[in-house]
């Protein structure tokens, strides 16, 4: 990325579908899918551009990829999802599109964690009310034979108690 000397700041510029994504770059990611950049194909870290723009929040960017055939569903090197990574990093409205979309509420990652797991586990209350609310699984144990609820500690978030009760049985 290049320095501008008089302003003192770096300059943004297109670079690949992967790198745009990630930084939310709209109209170079519309750029690099005309020119015929692949929508399902990870980065040289394993992650697909949906799932980089969707686990940094970039909606406009995930709603292009989508309406360009962009598969919901792609993974990245850890198995986790576009919505997983979303709901991991706290990104309510990425969430909510994606589920509008057709997104898998409960796919399990390598660690059998679910978009619960890691919304639980962040302390994410919006979105661990809207997973709860679109039929998400809280029952679902991961590898570690952990719940959701499990996940909800004062070490990971302050607002764990708040997602502990959305969890807790009624």
């Amino acid at each position: 990325m290049p320095f501008d000397l008089i302003t003192g700041k770096f300059i943004p510029e297109k670079s690949n579908i992967w790198r745009d994504c990630v930084d939310g770059y709209y109209d170079w990611t519309k750029e690099h899918i005309a020119e015929g950049a692949p929508l399902n194909e990870a980065d040289h870290c394993g992650d697909p551009p949906l799932l980089l723009a969707a686990g940094n929040g970039h909606l406009a960017c995930v709603k292009l990829l989508v309406n360009e055939g962009a598969d919901l569903e792609q993974r990245g090197m850890m198995k986790e999802t576009p919505l997983s990574r979303a709901a991991h990093n706290g990104h309510f409205h990425t969430v909510k599109y994606l589920i509008e979309e057709g997104a898998e509420l409960d796919p399990l990652d390598l660690g059998d964690n679910t978009p619960m797991h890691w919304a639980a586990m962040r302390g994410h209350v919006e979105i661990v009310k809207y997973l709860l609310e679109s039929g998400a699984d809280k029952t679902l144990k991961n590898k570690q034979e952990r719940l959701p609820i499990d996940n909800c500690q004062a070490c990971w978030s302050n607002s764990w108690r708040y997602v502990r009760e959305l969890l807790a049985d009624d």
